[in-house]
């Protein structure tokens, strides 16, 4: 008997300890040194959430357990990379971090399911985010409405108001470096959705991507972007080309817009209007270097975008090389007056997904691979890469040049891989290790890949040639 009750106590010891709601950790209403930090600040604790934001600045996620006040917290574990939509478990210390509560040192880390609904997004005012009224906010997932710019982008981050009360929005979700373009001051958001965090004394938004943050319906402000994805070597994606909400009484039954990109990574292939705002084929001109296409439309019936971001048209690409490609959204016009106010460009990534040694080489000035002229100046782009494994700088590479004799020559890489996609490059201008330029002559570029967690290496090779004249 004595047993059994021991055993109650235990399991109820446990519960009490480890089974914490994200709501118990985040309430509070005892101000501290920082801003309200948690009663469980120190303490371990296990608790559970739908993934409602990932890629925070420093390797941070946010979880959510509902919407509204005290239902999210900052979750800093660099070492998972778990989904929006993902249910995950995971047990972790209550710190406070610049005056925000998140859950550290993770040592349980769980995915339950997958494809979660989303909890629904918190409608907030900027006076719910001043110092003495943002607490329950933080880390939830908000939407403000209406709001002004008031200070362009200045160190990732720029301001709106509601003529009353300004805050920051940042690009703490966005990859590094981020550029706001097309924010200017006057442009008016009809919504701005977004995760709350604190720092530097006050409470800021945080949009996880750019379809958080929706322009104000106007002809004269129409926004356009291209999504961005991963995809495999050999894949044809199709890629959505969004616009904002499109009124039937502007009458628009034309548009045009070119879209650049990177033809050594992707290859045009086609655009697809199934399931998308153009009700026909528009017509697509490929430009003579095939690294720019220009779709062109024109329809009988006004184009009709009842919400923002409506797929306009979608534009298929097939990967032809690892790498990352931007697609650069440039000239929207629409029935042939109106400019498009916010293009968005879009990406397609193509990451290292097995353990290979991956090498190009290439000279885009003289379009002559693997063959360039240091002796007039001329230098070559050498491209690498690996398999990274995922929270980890895991993977090394030494690029060697040596000559026909098999001398090493030059050794113009010895470094870690520090990409999220496994690949980087150097350029090389042809000299040796003393600085010497090299004469002409086939060279044998060498790639060495090492596994950093088990020692393991890949290797290529390729030549390169230092030529007399090119032509």
């Amino acid at each position: 008997m004595r047993i059994t009750f021991l055993l109650i106590l235990m399991i109820t010891f446990t519960v009490t300890v480890f089974g914490v709601s994200i709501y118990d950790i985040q309430y509070t209403t005892v101000p501290g040194s920082g801003n309200y930090p948690s009663l469980l600040t120190g303490q371990s604790v296990s608790t559970e959430g739908i993934v409602t934001g990932t890629g925070y600045t420093g390797g941070k996620y946010v979880i959510a357990e509902g919407s509204g006040q005290w239902k999210a917290i900052f979750v800093n574990d660099p070492a998972n990379t778990p989904a929006v939509g993902d249910k995950v478990a995971i047990t972790g210390t209550v710190a406070e971090v610049s005056g925000s509560t998140e859950i550290n040192t993770i040592t349980s880390y769980n995915v339950i399911s997958t494809g979660n609904t989303l909890p629904a997004v918190t409608p907030i005012t900027l006076g719910n985010l001043l110092y003495n009224t943002g607490e329950p906010y933080e880390s939830v997932l908000i939407k403000i409405s209406t709001v002004r710019v008031s200070v362009t982008p200045i160190g990732g981050q720029f301001s709106v108001t509601d003529n009353t009360y300004s805050c920051s929005i940042t690009d703490n979700f966005f990859p590094q470096p981020h550029n706001w373009s097309g924010i200017v001051v006057g442009q008016i958001w009809n919504e701005i959705n977004g995760i709350i965090s604190y720092s530097s004394g006050q409470f800021k938004v945080n949009p996880r991507y750019d379809s958080d943050m929706i322009p104000l319906a106007d002809i004269n402000t129409i926004s356009m972007k291209i999504d961005e994805m991963e995809a495999k070597k050999g894949d044809t994606k199709a890629v959505n080309v969004r616009v904002s909400k499109l009124e039937e009484s502007w009458g628009i039954i034309k548009y045009s817009f070119k879209v650049g990109f990177n033809k050594r990574i992707l290859s045009f292939v086609d655009a697809d209007f199934s399931s998308t705002l153009t009700a026909s084929m528009p017509d697509l001109v490929l430009a003579a270097n095939e690294d720019t296409i220009t779709v062109t439309y024109q329809g009988t019936n006004p184009i009709v975008s009842a919400e923002n971001n409506g797929i306009l048209v979608k534009l298929l690409f097939r990967t032809v090389s690892y790498g990352e490609s931007a697609l650069d959204l440039t000239r929207g016009i629409f029935n042939d007056t109106i400019n498009v106010s916010l293009l968005t460009d879009g990406k397609i990534t193509i990451p290292i997904k097995k353990r290979i040694s991956w090498l190009s080489i290439w000279n885009d000035n003289y379009n002559k691979k693997n063959i360039f002229n240091p002796w007039l100046g001329q230098k070559i782009t050498i491209e690498y890469g690996g398999l990274i494994q995922t929270g980890a700088v895991s993977c090394k590479a030494i690029i060697r040049i040596y000559d026909v004799q098999g001398r090493l020559v030059a050794t113009p890489i010895n470094e870690n891989i520090a990409t999220t996609n496994g690949i980087d490059y150097c350029v090389w201008n042809g000299r040796d290790r003393n600085g010497t330029l090299l004469p002409i002559g086939v060279y044998y570029c060498h790639l060495e890949i090492i596994d950093r967690v088990n020692g393991k290496s890949e290797t290529t090779i390729q030549p390169i040639v230092i030529a007399a004249e090119l032509k």
